[in-house]
Parts: C-alpha cells; structure tokens; sequence
C-alpha cells in the first residue's frame, strides 16, 4: 500500500496543526471533583480515620529495581495492606528488598506491558477488586492517596482510571517540557478492564467507561542515569517503530481523530502524524522545549528536550530500517 505524498506546504499546514492541538490535548478533559460525586456522609466516612488503608491491590513491575524498589515502597507503606511485586527475572537484589519489606513476589518472564499487566490480574490473588500499578521508578503521593480514597468511597462505575504521573529529571519537575499532564490507565477494576501491548506500552480494552484522576503519581524516570534511559529506550524505539509502520492509518482518519478525540485520542493521533513528517527530530526538541515552554524548566528541561530529540532519532533509525527490509 503506497503512503499519501506530501508536499511541503502541506506539510507546514500539517505540522502547525500537530504543534498546536499538541497543547489542547493535555488541558481538555478536566475531570469533576470528586467531592461534587459524594454525599456528605460518604465524604465523612473516607475521611475518617483518615489512617485507615486504601481499598486497594498494589503491583509493582520490576526487573533489577535495587535502586529504585525501597522508595516505590516506602510511598506505599503507609496507605497499602495489599502489595504485590511482580518481578521479570531480576539479578540483583530487588527480590530480597521486596520480602524484605513483607511483600508477596511473583515472578513472570517480561513480555510487554499489557499482558504483563494481565498476568497480574489473572495470577495475583487480590485483596480487593480495584487495583493500582506501578513501575518501581514511580511512587505514589500523599495526595494521590486522599484523592484514591475519595473516589473509591463513591463506588464507582467506572472501568478504570486515568492517572497523570509528575515527571522528574534530577530531582526536578519537567512541569512543561513533558507536557503535564500525561495520562496512563494505573487504577482499574480488575473485572472491567483489560490490556494489550501497544508499542513499548499499552493500550487498554474494556467496554465501560474511562475516567480521570487530577492528582499525578511521581515517576523518577531516569534515577538510574543516562546510560540505563538510553539501552531502555533503545528498546522502547524498535517497539514503537513496528507498531508504528503496522499499524499505518489514513491521513484523513488520522487527522480526525487528531481534533475532535478526547485528550488520549488526540495524544495518540497527534504522534502518528507526527511520524509523516519530515524534520520531525528537531519538531519534537521544538515542540518540548518552545511550544510547551520547557525552556521554563531551566537546564532539567533543556535537556529532556534533547533527550526525546534523540528518541525520535532512534525511533526513526528503526523506521527507516523496516521499511526498506534490513535485519538487524
């Protein structure tokens, strides 16, 4: 199937489209107070005691997280009575911080996000039917907590729930050139939902409803240093490059999406026009660091700009070699 040609001034027309729902993609959506969902007496009963733990099942991902496993706990010891790692072969000694730390261990050879996710759902006993994931690199807040406790006073109906996640790079918050706020599915209902590899991530399935949580959870994505983001990444580039050339969509379907999907619709839609463009490396360092003003980061932020810049060349490396049917 030949792609659509694309002449330059379409191109620009292209591009100042992507670079400007970009920014609408993260600010629309915003979801409704909890407190406007609840009765004043099922605010009074989640708040008090307010020691009282979340009803909710804990997994945290791991493979070789002795660096970043103690504070993932840490942040969950407080509000947690069920959590579960789920380990992927590790060699060090993240397996012994874990039952350290009284926490059951299940092992699973990695194999994507999604049906790493569902082994834990389908194996894991749970305490409770609401579960919450986490990366070993993420932690949960204080006020992440209050918010999960509201919400889970309500009862709700709701298949599972967007969560933002608060991006640091050397201890600092890339407010801006991360496009905050980014949403993952993290809280769900165990029998509602499902998911499925997508890239180097996931996509989830389920016939219910999708809601949104304001508070984000923290992700100290590169506590490990440079050297460890770019073998991953290197990783992430290959899977996103397959399912990006796989699952090739119409520019016409594309764009639609692009404009009138909701904020995860766009953010996806906006990435695969992205990828028909030329110039699209230094695109994406504009993007992070003029258009979503992470210049306001100070040096935390100049460098994740260039950080995706180098992804994106990654990315396309890997592109460039499916297409013209180079092995590697």
């Amino acid at each position: 199937m030949m792609r659509p040609h694309i002449g330059w001034p379409t191109v620009a027309d292209v591009a100042l489209t992507v670079l400007s729902f970009t920014r609408l993609s993260f600010t629309s959506s915003s979801p409704v107070p909890l407190a406007i969902r609840m009765t004043n007496q099922q605010i009074t009963d989640a708040a008090s005691p307010w020691d009282n733990k979340l009803p909710l099942t804990f997994v945290i991902l791991t493979r070789n997280e002795e660096h970043n496993l103690p504070k993932c706990l840490a942040s969950l010891m407080r509000y947690a009575n069920d959590v579960h790692v789920l380990d992927s072969g590790s060699t060090d000694s993240t397996v012994a911080i874990a039952r350290a730390h009284a926490v059951t261990v299940h092992t699973n050879p990695f194999n994507g996000f999604g049906r790493q996710r569902n082994w834990a759902t389908d194996h894991i006993p749970h305490a409770h039917p609401w579960a919450f994931h986490l990366d070993a690199d993420e932690r949960l807040t204080s006020e992440l907590a209050d918010e999960l406790r509201l919400l889970l006073a309500t009862d709700p109906v709701e298949a599972g729930f967007y969560v933002p996640n608060k991006l640091l790079l050397g201890g600092h918050w890339l407010r801006y050139s991360s496009g905050y706020p980014v949403y993952q599915v993290r809280l769900f209902h165990r029998d509602r939902l499902r998911f499925e590899n997508h890239g180097h991530g996931q996509r989830e399935v389920t016939d219910g409803m999708l809601g949104y949580l304001n508070q984000p959870y923290i992700h100290d994505a590169f506590a490990k240093g440079l050297d460890d983001w770019f073998a991953k990444h290197w990783r992430y580039a290959k899977a996103e490059a397959e399912t990006l050339f796989a699952d090739r969509r119409s520019l016409a379907e594309t764009v639609s999406h692009a404009m009138t999907g909701d904020a995860v619709q766009r953010r996806r839609a906006i990435k695969s026009l992205a990828y028909r463009l030329p110039g699209r490396v230094f695109l994406r360092w504009f993007h992070s660091l003029i258009l979503n003003r992470g210049v306001v980061d100070g040096p935390a932020g100049w460098t994740y700009a260039r950080m995706l810049a180098a992804y994106e060349s990654m990315v396309t490396v890997h592109l460039s070699r499916i297409k013209n049917g180079i092995d590697l």
